[in-house]
């Protein structure tokens, strides 16, 4: 009886784990353009506050569209639908500022990466509220990593382009390897759930 009982419980918060973190696709989708975003800006030969600007606008563009998916998704809890139709907006202005800003200044640009970092963050930890098991975890060392960058860029007085460039490059390799190991955590709950259905 007790047996059956945590049964019963282990299957229910797989589900749940399964309905209100992010599709495995999605996630990892996200994690690889973050990191090629890092690297571009790293190995980029010739970087310019322009060019910087540029990428990073077209980065948050892309995933602004991409948190967009989730609005549509039925199978997803209304408060995460919600919640990700508010990231999608708030990536692609962020990201449109960007481009539009390029040129106006490594302050200005910092200000911007900062803020998205920061507001991702907040969202990826109250996504991580609202799921179970280990993919919780992930998200909420995620989500924490993204605030402590974002409120890094927003603090740091006066940025070099050096500085902008470095930390952001860097920044988006370590989230995006963050996001590559949690699709891969999401894809073997997936596959173990798939197994305790078909026995």
């Amino acid at each position: 009886m007790t047996t059956l009982h945590w049964y019963r419980r282990h299957a229910r918060s797989d589900q749940e784990t399964a309905t209100t973190a992010e599709p495995f696709w999605q996630t990892l989708a996200l994690g690889l353009v973050t990191v090629l975003f890092g690297i571009a800006v790293l190995v980029w030969p010739g970087e310019t506050l322009h060019l910087l600007g540029i990428l990073t606008g077209a980065w948050l563009i892309v995933l602004g569209g991409m948190r967009a998916v989730t609005v549509f998704d039925e199978h997803q809890a209304s408060t995460r639908r919600v919640l990700a139709g508010v990231m999608a907006v708030v990536l692609v202005v962020a990201g449109i500022s960007c481009m539009r800003n390029a040129t106006a200044g490594t302050l200005v640009l910092a200000t911007l990466i900062g803020l998205a970092w920061l507001l991702s963050g907040f969202a990826e930890l109250v996504i991580a509220m609202l799921t179970s098991g280990a993919a919780r975890i992930w998200m909420s060392v995620l989500g924490g990593l993204s605030v402590l960058v974002g409120g890094t860029f927003m603090l740091w007085p006066g940025p070099s382009l050096t500085t902008v460039v470095l930390l952001t490059g860097i920044s988006a390799l370590l989230i995006g390897a963050g996001e590559v190991a949690l699709a891969i955590q999401l894809r073997r709950l997936g596959s173990a759930r798939r197994q305790q259905t078909a026995s």
